[in-house]
């Protein structure tokens, strides 16, 4: 398909087109074998009532307007006009055959059928998600984030204006919304109303501020984490509505210190994220009231045995951090258990605790 919007929006309407071109093809065929059927019954009628029956004089037809020569199974020998029917719709019936044939060839060839209904069953994904994640520009930050996200089997709608960058997603079945991010009917037509959360990752202060005001008021439910350029526009973006603030330039100086500092820490949590086999990730699980884990200790809850996680750290329902928390440290509702695992064993733990 083509790479611009309105490209597709003429290929989709090609589509549609030659989609009614083969109904109303297989229409004019149906009409040919009704009207050759109803012939051949009225010519036998016409002799003798109840002469042949309708099933055999569709047959017939068929037989006759398909040029297969299975020979006449109709007495025409007797009866009158039968075989000058039968040249009549020979003509007739040939011409809507090869009609039919070169309009669905035309569907399959001219119409981009494949990419058209890959693109459709996009479409109707996008009607149906929910708690879902929105990323608001696929750069050099936001593509990273989709990445990471499909890593982990989350589902996620990517929204750019450049749709070169959007084709490439689609090609793996990534669902995107080509678009300004800060127009309104861009985000509901990514399904905001029904996200779990949004990330802000565009180019621009201003704009990442402009999309955390629109998710926030149209969403009050949602995760909304921005990027911000200037350390000055971070705390202006927690204002805003974010929840959570990053600064590229601070983890950029971060992680090279890091490298001098830890290079084997740094380097086993590089090779965690791009381990395909491993796919271990460092996940949260909240614990909500009412589950089976509650006031149990975590040497009773047996996490690494049920799940097949190992908890690193707990946080409390007031903030508290309790790093490598001992044996005999009770759950209670409200903590979040901070656990590294694969994606399937995360999602062991999270139904467990009842996240």
């Amino acid at each position: 398909m083509s790479n611009r919007p309105e490209s597709r929006a003429s290929d989709f309407e090609a589509y549609r087109a030659a989609r009614r071109r083969v109904f109303w093809a297989l229409v004019l065929l149906v009409l040919v074998v009704a009207a050759g059927a109803i012939g051949y019954w009225y010519i036998g009628y016409s002799q003798q009532p109840g002469l042949w029956a309708f099933r055999d004089c569709v047959y017939m037809t068929v037989i006759t307007i398909t040029t297969v020569g299975f020979g006449e199974i109709l007495d025409f020998e007797t009866i009158r006009w039968g075989r000058e029917w039968t040249q009549l719709l020979l003509v007739f019936g040939v011409a809507a055959d090869l009609y039919v044939v070169s309009t669905i060839t035309s569907f399959f060839v001219e119409s981009d059928f494949v990419n058209i209904r890959k693109w459709r069953k996009l479409e109707r994904r996008m009607h149906d998600i929910s708690n879902h994640h929105i990323v608001c520009g696929v750069g050099r930050t936001g593509i990273h984030v989709v990445n990471e996200l499909v890593a982990v089997g989350t589902e996620v709608v990517a929204i750019d204006a450049d749709e070169l960058v959007l084709d490439e997603l689609r090609e793996r079945g990534i669902l995107t919304v080509q678009g300004d991010a800060t127009d309104d009917e861009v985000l509901e037509r990514a399904g905001l109303r029904r996200a779990k959360g949004v990330v802000a990752t565009l180019d621009d202060d201003k704009t990442n501020m402009f999309v955390v005001v629109t998710a926030r008021q149209s969403n009050p439910q949602l995760r909304i984490v921005a990027k911000a350029l200037s350390p000055s526009a971070a705390e202006k973006l927690r204002r805003a509505g974010a929840d959570a603030v990053v600064t590229p330039n601070f983890i950029g100086g971060m992680r090279i210190a890091s490298e001098l500092l830890r290079p084997h820490v740094v380097r086993f949590l590089d090779e965690m994220l791009r381990d395909k086999d491993a796919r271990l990730r460092i996940e949260e699980a909240t614990v909500a009231p009412g589950a089976a884990l509650v006031d149990k200790t975590l040497r009773e809850a047996n996490l690494r045995e049920a799940a097949g996680v190992l908890v690193l750290a707990v946080r409390s329902a007031t903030g508290g951090v309790n790093y490598v928390p001992p044996s005999d440290l009770k759950l209670a509702a409200g903590q979040t258990l901070i656990a590294i695992g694969r994606p399937d064993e995360i999602a062991t733990l999270r139904r467990l605790v009842g996240h």
